[in-house]
């Protein structure tokens, strides 16, 4: 055979021996589905893949796509996180997944909870799909942390509501801002809170659902009528005096004026707050209500008695919690050529020149350190100290709180720990009224939070476990939280009825979730009746007592009078069922003490001088709401003096 024939041969050989090698014969059996496990490539399995788990404040579900070998998709599918917050991890934990291709992404910062929430439930998401998930969870290298120096006009330490505030009047006065904030969001406390603001509204309280009526006529003249402690306080209550002689002439609804909300919020906070501040806090409320708006925040159209408020002059936001007015500041600062923001970077200490303090050091989550120096001055906006049991135990635990220690929750963000007031401190500025601190009375049991409060406080009654009324629901927080821890086991439930909410499945709770979603899934304590004997039952509170409680108060609502625990709002009687009841218990919730300011918001030291350089705003202050805070007012507080802080900062005020 000669070579060209046998090369031929061999060809055709090789080619046989591959057809036959690529093909499986017919009377070969069908694999088994280990088998087919065993023969496949590692790695997962494509496919579409979810997992439920308990998030921050109820379930949250995760949906997981693999293509290719790869993640292709991650998301949350569903979840009852805080609106503004959770909203954040929810957002950036599954980008950040798909992206890495990993389970080894950063937490978002004072969202712990939430984003490992995402992780646990994309793992398992992982696991299904037959991933390596040890693999997967391995971190590569980080870049090594950097020394970073910027300047601005204004550098602003704390990037809540009157952080953002100082920024968007900052801006909005010419100058150039560098905001710092310490966790992974915007918003601070501010985006958790119950989203009522008190202004003074005469258009609209002629609809208010409060009407004249003998008790608030009795509020107003009793209140115009003591001794005057000092000469501002006399002239005040003449003001308030002679403006309610006034409007009894006219048929207006509801008498209010700045000067009364002053008077009212003075009195309220016993007369320990600087009226002078406090007299700038109410007559620029309303003016701060429409520059909300005029950023595209909403309200309700109606006014109300908000919670702790003592009189009808609360807005309500229609977005859940403080969101609202986040997004508007946050809205304006978008794409401002003079606004940047730093975000995981903690204020550390005030840089000083002599007397003058001229920027802040600051530090990165990642280790970087920051040297941003100001041009014109440097704003503290990093609120107060009730999350920290440390600092609140040292100054504000005694007669009136006798226990502020661990077993006592916040309704308070976990990032909320007095920085700055000690930053402040640090530069010479005089700290006032520290050992002023306000539990908030209807708080969940165990968070300690007010996200799932059922919206129409205002109709509801305070009930213990025996079925009795014990305070004054419409009076004053401090008042309502110690008679609260007075009763059994320290609870209470809130009792409302089909009156005030005809629809659970229309009717939402602060956080924005449905009453119905409560109840259906056993949230929060949550329960209800047709009749109030069958609440009883669920509530095991004796069925006559809570009978005889609610008709009792039935009886005041009709006759118009305060009943004997001295109410005097009344948004309408409980006649219908269903009735609804969940527990509430005081947690800590505002620190009223801080850095001492005048009218420009300058810091000041214990000798009435100015710090130059140094501004302060919201909750990190003190002498605005004394002893007690009216609800609905912080929101007010870091409106209002953000606003002057940044003003002020931007003109060298």
């Amino acid at each position: 055979m000669s070579k060209k024939v046998l090369s031929i041969v061999l060809v055709i050989c090789m080619l046989l021996s591959a057809m036959s090698g690529c093909s499986k014969p017919a009377e070969q059996p069908a694999a088994q589905p280990a088998e087919q496990a065993a023969q496949e490539p590692a790695g997962m399995k494509d496919g579409t893949y979810t997992s439920t788990v308990n998030g921050m404040h109820g379930p949250l579900s995760v949906e997981v796509k693999i293509s290719n070998n790869a993640i292709a998709e991650a998301k949350v599918t569903g979840h009852m996180e805080t609106p503004g917050v959770g909203e954040v991890a929810v957002n950036q934990i599954p980008a950040a997944i798909v992206e890495k291709q990993s389970l080894a992404v950063d937490v978002v910062s004072g969202v712990t909870i939430t984003s490992r929430a995402i992780l646990s439930a994309a793992e398992e998401c992982l696991v299904q799909a037959g991933a390596d998930v040890a693999a997967i969870k391995v971190a590569g290298e980080k870049p090594a942390p950097g020394n970073i120096e910027e300047t601005a006009d204004v550098i602003i330490v704390g990037g809540g509501g009157a952080g953002l505030s100082a920024a968007v009047a900052a801006t909005n006065n010419g100058a150039s801002v560098i905001l710092i904030e310490k966790t992974g969001f915007l918003g601070g406390n501010s985006i958790v809170a119950g989203g009522i603001y008190n202004a003074p509204d005469n258009e609209l309280q002629d609809y208010a659902e409060e009407k004249r009526s003998d008790s608030l006529e009795t509020l107003i003249t009793s209140a115009v009528s003591e001794t005057p402690v000092n000469d501002e306080h006399k002239a005040l209550m003449e003001a308030v005096k002679k403006e309610y002689e006034e409007y009894l002439k006219t048929d207006k609804t509801l008498f209010d004026s700045p000067d009364w909300f002053a008077l009212q919020t003075w009195n309220g906070g016993d007369k320990i707050a600087n009226l002078r501040l406090v007299k700038i806090l109410t007559s620029s409320a309303y003016d701060g209500l429409k520059w909300l708006e005029s950023m595209g925040a909403e309200f309700s159209p109606i006014i109300t008695h908000g919670g702790g408020s003592l009189y009808p002059r609360t807005h309500s936001s229609t977005s859940p919690n403080g969101t609202a007015y986040i997004k508007a500041f946050t809205d304006d600062l978008e794409g401002k050529d003079n606004f940047k923001k730093i975000m995981n970077c903690t204020g550390k200490s005030l840089i000083t020149e002599g007397d003058k303090v001229i920027g802040v050091m600051a530090e990165g989550s990642d280790g970087s350190k920051y040297t941003l120096k100001a041009n014109k001055g440097v704003i503290l906006a990093t609120g107060g100290f009730a999350g920290n049991v440390e600092l609140r135990q040292e100054y504000c635990e005694g007669e009136k709180w006798p226990d502020l220690g661990p077993n006592v929750p916040t309704s308070n963000m976990p990032g909320v720990t007095g920085d700055g007031i000690f930053m402040a401190r640090d530069a010479g500025a005089e700290l006032i009224d520290m050992d002023q601190i306000q539990l908030l009375p209807y708080c969940n049991p165990q968070t300690g939070a007010t996200y799932d409060i059922v919206m129409g406080i205002g109709s509801a009654l305070f009930i213990n476990k025996e079925g009795e009324r014990f305070v004054r629901e419409d009076g004053r927080r401090d008042e309502m939280s110690k008679a609260i821890i007075a009763q059994t086991d320290g609870v209470m439930y809130m009792l409302q009825s089909a009156d005030g909410i005809p629809d659970p499945k229309t009717q939402k709770a602060l956080g924005g979730q449905l009453l119905s979603y409560y109840l259906d899934n056993n949230i929060a304590g949550y329960v209800s009746g047709d009749t109030l004997e069958e609440l009883a039952g669920k509530l095991n509170v004796p069925a006559d007592a809570l009978k005889k409680t609610v008709e009792d108060y039935n009886s005041y609502v009709d006759s118009g009078k305060a009943d004997p625990f001295g109410r005097v709002s009344y948004s309408g009687k409980l006649e219908n069922g269903p009735y609804y009841a969940y527990p509430r218990k005081p947690a800590v919730h505002h620190t009223m003490g801080g850095v001492r300011i005048n009218e420009n918001a300058n810091a000041l030291r214990a000798d009435g001088t100015e710090i130059e350089g140094l501004y302060c705003a919201g909750e990190i202050t003190g002498g605005i709401h004394g002893g007690n805070r009216l609800g609905g007012n912080a929101i007010v507080d870091f409106v209002i003096f953000g606003r002057i802080a940044g003003t002020s900062a931007a003109n060298n005020k």
